[in-house]
């Protein structure tokens, strides 16, 4: 099927030459005439000289209602969901006018099912230098719990969906989502990967503890964003392998950012920041920026987390930075881990 006939069952009248712009991955309408895209190239803007209807948007969401059985009235003013297409999936976020003030607000993000990175364009375009990229490669190998931060549109999931594709075919990968993005078995057809979707009823909470019960190795979640984040790491205390990604500033506010995920008085800080120090072993941070020359992405810092029990002591140790380049020796107990593992590869 061409990529033009993607979306040909649902008419989606004034974007549909949007939709099938390779370039393009998000199309917001608003305040009953206006189109927002979000390109790779150029970030986020406003299409010049052109508008679109507000009855025109209405019967969009209506159509996806209907395609996805589900209701979109004041009744049921919000619409999320999924349409599936043989090349590419579409997220979709509708807002009713009894809720939106300026008219029913359109959300449309395109998610393909094949990967855009390889190991050339994520170096060539400035995103990452080779030793660090390989760097990272060893430690899916190895099984590293790492958390990719940054905010919205920096490229998380996609760079964790390209290093995902290293995890060895004989373990067992569980994908948790609410909305798929991953698709793990789509980019590696021998992977042993079950997919599993957030529903009514089954929260992230209550999806990784039936995953759990799958024999697992991987469990890979879209993002931590509430108490999940305490079963994620109840999963790495009992040697399960978690990559996942988080809304924080940087390596610095994770477990700022995770106690307020948590909402437990009970726990102090301190606390905290032994078990997440003791379980996470990287934190990798990604940037982007907007420019006259498009939108720039690029992993700005990877940093090991250290737990020292006998002191109970945590720690940073900087990895790698952008503004060097320069890749530095990670702990004694990592290389040495990562060391062993290359000797059981050879063996």
């Amino acid at each position: 099927m061409s990529e033009r006939r993607v979306f040909e069952q649902i008419d989606f009248g004034v974007l549909n030459d949007l939709l099938v712009q390779e370039d393009i991955r998000d199309i917001n309408c608003m305040n009953g005439s206006e189109i927002w895209v979000t390109s790779n190239q150029r970030g986020h803007y406003r299409l010049p000289g052109r508008t679109i209807e507000d009855a025109e948007i209405r019967r969009i969401a209506n159509q996806v209602a209907n395609k996805m059985e589900k209701e979109f009235n004041p009744g049921h003013p919000c619409l999320e969901g999924d349409i599936h297409q043989e090349q590419m999936d579409l997220r979709v976020s509708a807002i009713h006018e009894e809720l939106s003030v300026n008219g029913i607000s359109l959300a449309l993000r395109k998610v393909s099912r094949a990967s855009v990175l390889n190991e050339d364009y994520l170096v060539e375009s400035g995103f990452i230098t080779r030793p660090a990229l390989r760097f990272l490669i060893r430690c899916i190998r190895y099984r590293c719990n790492i958390l990719f931060v940054g905010e919205t549109g920096s490229g998380k999931t996609e760079f964790l969906k390209y290093l995902a594709t290293f995890i060895p075919a004989d373990q067992r990968i569980v994908t948790i989502e609410d909305s798929l993005e991953f698709n793990i078995k789509q980019l590696c057809p021998q992977a042993s990967c079950t997919a599993f979707r957030v529903r009514p009823g089954f929260d992230y909470s209550a999806i990784i503890a039936m995953a759990l019960r799958q024999n697992v190795n991987w469990i890979l979640l879209q993002e931590a964003r509430g108490r999940e984040v305490d079963d994620l790491l109840d999963a790495m205390s009992t040697g399960h392998t978690v990559l996942t990604t988080m809304h924080t500033r940087g390596a610095d506010t994770v477990t700022t950012r995770i106690k307020q995920m948590l909402k437990n008085e009970a726990e102090s800080m301190s606390s905290l920041e032994m078990r997440v120090y003791s379980l996470v072993d990287l934190v990798v941070h990604l940037k982007k920026e907007t420019g006259t020359e498009g939108v720039r992405r690029w992993a700005d810092e990877i940093i090991e987390y250290l737990y020292d029990p006998q002191s109970r002591q945590c720690a940073q140790k900087v990895l790698y930075r952008s503004r060097t380049g320069r890749l530095n020796r990670c702990s004694t107990e990592l290389q040495r881990r990562l060391e062993m593992t290359q000797k059981e590869k050879a063996e």
